[in-house]
């Protein structure tokens, strides 16, 4: 099963930088809310979500977030080939 990016950013929570504080910013608000609708394009789906935050300050925070969300995901996609 391939990593999410919601899940990985939900157990991002406990840092104590800028990503944890958006993992507990997102982690707050109501599920549906935050929770994309389609899976064809996650990243899109995700940036869409952090653009209508009420936090620009987000924006480059997720840009950072995605980028160690793909290096987590090919690790995990490398340990199970």
């Amino acid at each position: 099963m391939a990593l999410e990016f919601e899940a990985w950013l939900l157990e991002q929570q406990s840092r104590k930088d800028l990503i944890g504080d958006l993992a507990r910013s997102l982690a707050t608000r109501e599920a549906n809310q935050y929770s994309p609708k389609r899976k064809a394009d996650e990243h899109k789906s995700w940036a869409d979500i952090i653009i209508r935050s009420d936090e620009p300050a987000h924006i480059a925070i997720f840009n950072d977030a995605w980028q160690e969300y793909l290096t987590a995901k090919q690790a995990a996609d490398d340990h199970l080939t």
